[in-house]
């Protein structure tokens, strides 16, 4: 089975909201009681040469008890977020919120299609274990090592199809359980985008160092009218993106490196999977916008 890669995240912040809850679900015939939600994490981190406010989306799940019936450490951890743990929500501004450390986050992608069938794929952190830190310990920092396969690169291009002046770089990361994941990689450096672009090649194995990116901006656009004075509208951009910030100059080699027939059986069953999902999420979209009973034909019931 194919292994699963170097997946690490690191996020030191403040603790800013908490959406966590008990419920259960079903396996094997049993109820399994969990937690389950997200949690932000407020982070100011330097991008391209400028401090930028994140906030961080942590997700989490965990089942009450292991599979051998043992209570879940896990699960005690997330416990204790909602119960021994101040957000800046609660406390009503960062003052009285808590300082907080992930170590052992994990970047998956989030995919599903639109009812009309747009495939829609961003990065997302996992993670179950979450300490206080101390105020003189405190160092903000979210950040991410990982080994990839490299899908493909190219400069990248705004909708007009104008470059910007960044890098973009597709990896393939196996997952657990031999499933493969594609994402993104953005490189915006001039050093690093040279690096990249001279070092790096489609099916070489890589490992890269950077920092998240989860961030979003206002941006106010004036709608002109017949008469009168201009409409203006604000709309909220968010990005949630992984800006590489170093990583290896020369492909990983041996036992390091990646089979890519073991990765192409891999990306055949991810496209298999997706296309079942996309029947699922179509369908469920359906459902949901099917038209209700016409009820201007029923007899009057009195009131």
């Amino acid at each position: 089975m194919l292994r699963e890669a170097e997946n690490y995240v690191k996020v030191e912040g403040i603790l800013s909201e908490v959406d966590l809850n008990y419920g259960s679900y079903q396996r094997a015939g049993k109820t399994i009681d969990m937690i389950a939600g997200s949690i932000k994490v407020r982070v100011d981190q330097k991008i391209d040469g400028k401090i930028v406010q994140l906030e961080v989306p942590i997700h989490m799940f965990a089942g009450k008890y292991t599979n051998d019936g043992r209570r879940n450490p896990a699960y005690e951890s997330i416990e204790k977020i909602m119960k021994n743990f101040t957000s800046i929500a609660a406390a009503g501004g960062e003052e009285g919120a808590d300082l907080i450390r992930v170590n052992s986050g994990k970047i998956r992608m989030n995919e599903y299609y639109t009812p009309d069938g747009r495939f829609i794929s961003f990065p997302r952190i996992h993670a179950s274990f979450v300490t206080k830190v101390k105020r003189q310990e405190f160092k903000p920092e979210a950040s991410f090592s990982m080994t990839f396969v490299v899908a493909d690169k190219q400069f990248e291009l705004d909708k007009e199809g104008v470059e910007t002046g960044r890098y973009q770089v597709k990896g393939i990361v196996p997952q657990y359980g031999g499933k493969v994941d594609i994402i993104d990689f953005i490189a915006s450096s001039k050093s690093v985008i040279n690096a990249v672009d001279q070092y790096w090649e489609k099916g070489d194995t890589v490992r890269c160092v950077g920092r998240l990116n989860f961030s979003s901006t206002n941006e106010t656009i004036t709608k002109e009218v017949d008469f009168g004075e201009p409409q203006e509208i604000v709309r909220t951009i968010s990005v949630s993106e992984l800006i590489i910030t170093g990583g290896s100059s020369t492909p990983l080699e041996g036992d390091f490196a990646y089979d890519m027939d073991e990765i192409n059986e891999a990306l055949a069953a991810r496209k298999a999977a997706l296309e079942e999902q996309k029947e699922r999420d179509m369908e469920r979209g359906k459902r949901r916008n099917a038209p209700g009973k016409d009820t201007s034909k029923l007899d009057s019931l009195g009131f």
